[in-house]
């Protein structure tokens, strides 16, 4: 099965994500599909997601995890009232 997830990169007590597409049983760090986008949860609003690619993969089977969606609902939000 296809996950969308996040991936650690970043350095000790500094992380950042990135949004992947990866099979299900690759571990955190394994290898990936596609990088969607990312995210810096140490300053606020630094994160982007590729929606059509998401909604793409969406279409195609992929599943997403709670944090990605959660994440993919702001993204929409913050596109609606920037349109």
């Amino acid at each position: 099965m296809v996950k969308i997830r996040l991936q650690r990169t970043g350095k000790r007590n500094d992380p950042r994500y990135r949004v992947v597409v990866t099979e299900s049983r690759t571990p955190r760090d394994g290898k990936v599909i596609e990088i969607l986008g990312y995210l810096n949860p140490k300053r606020e609003g630094e994160w982007k997601i590729d929606l059509e690619r998401y909604d793409y993969w969406i279409s195609q089977g992929a599943q997403p995890t709670d944090r990605v969606r959660a994440l993919v609902k702001l993204a929409r939000k913050r596109t609606q009232t920037t349109a």
